[in-house]
């Protein structure tokens, strides 16, 4: 019977709940899709984040309305107030790029020792943030599983990997620290951490409530859309020792594996070199609702092997 009036109880208030949703503040306001937003934004915070589940950390997929699309920035005319958005689809496709070329550049046994370690992910991660203080409030490079092989953890084997490894970097509030008497955000603080680091923090599993950004592109084990989804580039350097003067005068050609570059006929959005996330909860970090912009770093995986025929771009 004790159970019994718990269930009843229960059924009641979701019920009375209801109700007062069927209205506004006035006779006249009824609810809408903007009262039913703002109400689920208003139900999740810092405090109770933990305990709600994947669904009820994610809002609807239109909320967010003319999202950048990489093949149609050129046909359309964007709102002045999607100039943000347009920067942080840049931005995404930018570090998508550098990445790629710098994993692939030096990727040989004789340049393992000098390939970004973790230090170099950190602190490029904190630079994205900290060099976009009204655009950007987080930055991260997520290596699927077992596809990092780090050069900085020496207990670890030459060309082994580990299990997981996620840099990120977002914006802290600091307007509660010590040394800021006028207690305002200064935009000036970012918090970096590990993001694959510690029990429960598997980003790749099904059951991660904060990885909305992970089945765009991961986990990538099939090659049959490769020649449509990673595009080969070629970039000339000339390098130089001496200012003014160049080792060689010729270009030093480098080929590589980036994002694709889809013609503006294309329609499908996987073949697109970035993608748009729903607007989720971030828990346990900026604790803020964010939309993330989400871009491919290709790599030859595995990285280390003698069957270069078993190898393939992922």
């Amino acid at each position: 019977m004790r159970y019994v009036g718990v269930l009843m109880g229960v059924g009641i208030l979701a019920c009375w709940l209801g109700v007062l949703e069927g209205q506004g503040k006035f006779s006249w306001m009824w609810y809408d899709h903007f009262d039913e937003i703002d109400d689920h934004m208003r139900t999740v915070n810092a405090d109770n984040c933990q305990s709600k589940s994947r669904e009820e950390l994610v809002l609807r997929a239109d909320t967010v309305s003319q999202l950048p699309v990489y093949n149609q920035q050129l046909d359309r005319i964007w709102y002045p107030n999607r100039t943000a958005l347009i920067h942080l689809h840049h931005m995404a496709l930018n570090r998508a790029f550098f990445y790629s070329y710098i994993l692939q550049k030096m990727n040989d046994s004789q340049s393992f020792y000098i390939q970004p370690n973790w230090l170099y992910m950190y602190m490029s991660a904190a630079a994205d943030v900290n060099a976009n203080p009204y655009g950007i409030n987080g930055s991260a490079f997520y290596f699927d599983k077992d596809c990092h092989y780090p050069n900085w953890y020496e207990t670890v084997p030459f060309n082994n990997t580990l299990p997981l490894f996620g840099p990120k970097a977002w914006r802290h509030d600091d307007y509660q620290d010590q040394d800021n008497y006028l207690r305002e955000p200064t935009r000036q603080a970012v918090m970096v951490a590990d993001l694959g680091a510690g029990r429960g923090m598997n980003y790749t599993h099904s059951q991660f409530k904060m990885n909305p950004w992970y089945t765009k592109w991961l986990p990538d084990l099939r090659g049959d859309l490769d020649s449509l989804m990673k595009f080969t580039y070629n970039i000339g350097i000339k390098y130089s020792n001496v200012t003014g003067k160049f080792i060689n005068d010729d270009f030093v050609a480098s080929p590589f594996f980036g994002p694709s570059s889809p013609s503006a006929l294309t329609k499908d959005e996987r073949m697109l070199p970035v993608m748009f996330t729903q607007p989720y909860f971030d828990c346990g970090r900026s604790n803020k609702w964010i939309v993330s912009a989400v871009s491919p770093v290709v790599d030859y995986m595995p990285r280390y092997s003698n069957w270069t025929h078993l190898r393939r771009q992922r």
